[in-house]
């Protein structure tokens, strides 16, 4: 699933004197080319990031964008794209659904958008923490907006006007993270409003054992797809900002080294591909001893079996990476394994979904 969250939060910060509206998708009745939670970051000059259709809609959407910068005031807007007659969205559109879109005016330093302005600031903050952040916020014309935001830490963040309703939004925030949904719009009659609940997850994390240039375009396609990625590789020569500049971390380490000082995460993405079987076999012996949620050795199963000693890990372990695309050279490499962490995350998102997790909330 796209972090769009993460995406538009650094675009935002590049132009941090700008102003900017954000719609969300927050409604989503039949089928639509994204679903609730995607995100677009439309500026000033009609210039935009993301999109949240395959075109269907977002020329109407610059407009309506306009007029909410220019008021600084949000608004929801619908488009019915399952109708074909000549007045409908649905002509030529290729969905067939009913779409719900939310469009706010943020910024990153203009006091004229307060709260938002700082609130945006703690979900960066939090986000960069590798802390997930549920966002709520009233959803009606005619009272003044209020946003809660509550981390997975127990913090609370809010403007002062809005301390007594963040006090009873909080079993409400209670069951949204229970549901395993991204946004959910619920109608609250103790507060005579709707409100709209979003989940802001962190990135991945992806670690990748080896620098050589058949991990480079890997690196730069994973960083684009949501992955915080950090290389790992003893030779400064290579494991550097030049070769890898999309890159979080560039850590110049062996691997015995990088083990005695750091611990990965049990919910992170590994990649091991140093070319070198020994190295190769040390990094496994660490990770074997408590997985994370992708584990993949680059090169052929047999040259996998060899590197481990217990035949039982083999089940967990991805070998050869990648999807069986009939990948060649480096790019066709990368694509077929970016392709198989993506089935992997999004299958876990699923599977989280179903299970409703209890979690750390308030």
């Amino acid at each position: 699933m796209m972090n769009d969250i993460c995406r538009l939060l650094k675009s935002m910060k590049d132009k941090k004197d700008r102003i900017f509206a954000m719609a969300t998708i927050i409604r989503v009745d039949g089928s639509a080319y994204r679903r609730e939670g995607a995100k677009m970051l439309i500026g000033e000059d009609s210039s935009y990031f993301g999109t949240i259709s395959a075109g269907c809609l977002e020329e109407d959407l610059l407009y309506q964008a306009q007029e909410v910068i220019q008021t600084l005031h949000p608004k929801n807007v619908q488009y019915d794209l399952r109708s074909e007659d000549d007045l409908s969205w649905g002509q030529s559109a290729g969905c067939d659904g009913n779409i719900e879109v939310y469009i706010e005016p943020i910024g990153w330093e203009l006091n004229t958008l307060q709260p938002n302005t700082l609130l945006w600031r703690y979900v960066d903050e939090q986000l960069n923490n590798g802390l997930p952040v549920v966002s709520v916020k009233t959803i009606n014309a005619e009272k003044q907006e209020s946003v809660v935001l509550y981390s997975d830490n127990g913090d609370i963040c809010a403007e002062s006007a809005n301390h007594e309703i963040a006090q009873k939004l909080t079993t409400y925030v209670q069951d949204f993270v229970l549901s395993g949904t991204k946004v959910k719009l619920i109608y609250i009659e103790e507060l005579e409003s709707d409100f709209l609940f979003e989940r802001y997850q962190p990135k991945d994390h992806l670690y990748v054992f080896g620098a050589g240039p058949d991990a480079e375009p890997l690196v730069t396609q994973a960083s684009q797809l949501d992955f915080s990625v950090t290389v790992i590789d003893p030779r400064s020569s290579r494991c550097n900002e030049e070769n890898f500049p999309l890159a979080d971390l560039h850590i110049i380490e062996h691997p015995e080294t990088f083990f005695n000082n750091r611990q990965i995460p049990f919910d992170s993405y590994v990649l091991v591909m140093t070319h070198n079987f020994n190295r190769d076999q040390e990094i496994l012996q660490h990770l074997v001893q408590a997985p994370p949620k992708y584990l993949g050795v680059l090169g052929p199963k047999r040259r996998t079996e060899r590197l481990v000693k217990d035949k039982n890990v083999l089940s967990f372990i991805h070998s050869p990476i990648g999807l069986p695309i009939g990948a060649e050279g480096p790019e066709e490499i990368s694509i077929s394994v970016l392709a198989e962490l993506i089935k992997v995350r999004n299958h876990a998102n699923a599977k989280m979904k179903k299970q409703s997790p209890a979690a750390c909330w308030i």
